[in-house]
């Protein structure tokens, strides 16, 4: 039995190492669910090549390797203490003349005009941050892991090896210190949209510089349920994903070129009728 990932190879948690996991949260999504969600979600993508549409439809199409993979994150609880410079905009409306034609004559008119005063504001603001994901493995792209997004964390229990049997579960292959990283970079960057929605003021904020101190609390290892396929078309193999918990399909199935080359021709003709009915070649 190997006592590796099959697709990102990194270790898997064994007796030893299970010490290092603080919570699981396991597959709500069975393996047969998670290959009909696979099947509508190729059935559905219209770029996909027909004959890859038509078997999925038809059930034949089957995944070489679907595999429930736990995959490490890191769940954090932090604080935040930010400085912050920012420009405020506020709306006012004046009166404007213009000049207009009105059945045959020309005639003035008022319209109201928006202006935008702006007015510099500086400030501080505290946040509390809990539950955030960060992922521990290299075995998935960022897009993937931006997209696999949340997880219902309420649902975590303490590691049980009867939790994972069948399941490949993951340590992490990021070091500790790299996640950290990552989790601050994201944390800033949530903070910047949080004081711009929550905290400035106005008609039109703009938030120009900001300094957050971030102070990570707490940090859990949580392995968390994806069910991992690769189909095979053409000689290319494609990576798709399904959400262990809610049954979300992640990835893109394979591009049709055929049907890309006629959406191009159909929309340079589009293009053309176009200038010609506008008389541009007239």
């Amino acid at each position: 039995m190997s006592d590796r990932c099959s697709y990102c190879e990194s270790r898997l948690v064994d007796a030893s190492a299970s010490a290092q996991v603080d919570r699981v949260c396991p597959f709500r999504v069975p393996r047969r669910a998670a290959i009909e969600r696979l099947r509508s979600h190729i059935t559905d993508a219209f770029w996909a090549p027909d004959d890859v549409r038509r078997l999925a439809r038809s059930g034949q199409l089957r995944p070489e390797e679907l595999r429930g993979v736990l995959v490490p994150f890191f769940v954090y609880a932090a604080s935040t203490s930010s400085r912050w410079r920012a420009r405020i905009g506020l709306h006012w409306w004046r009166d404007e003349q213009v000049s207009v034609v009105r059945d045959g004559k020309r005639v003035t008119e008022t319209r109201k005009v928006q202006q935008t005063e702006w007015f510099p504001l500086a400030g501080s603001a505290v946040g509390q941050w809990v539950d955030h994901l960060e992922c521990a493995s290299n075995g998935l792209s960022g897009r993937e892991i931006a997209r696999l997004a949340a997880f219902d964390l309420g649902r975590a229990v303490a590691f049980d090896p009867r939790i994972v049997a069948g399941f490949d579960a993951e340590l992490p292959t990021r070091s500790r210190d790299e996640v950290d990283a990552r989790a601050e970079d994201s944390l800033r960057r949530l903070e910047w949209l949080r004081i711009e929605r929550e905290v400035l003021c106005g008609d039109e904020p703009q938030l120009d510089t900001l300094h957050c101190d971030i102070a990570i609390e707490r940090a859990e290892l949580a392995l968390l349920p994806v069910w991992i396929a690769s189909y095979r078309h053409r000689g290319a193999v494609h990576r798709l994903l399904v959400h262990g918990q809610d049954g979300r399909c992640i990835g893109r199935p394979p591009i049709s070129r055929t049907k890309v080359s006629l959406a191009a021709a159909l929309a340079a003709l589009l293009v053309v009728a176009v200038l010609w009915l506008a008389g541009v070649w007239s």
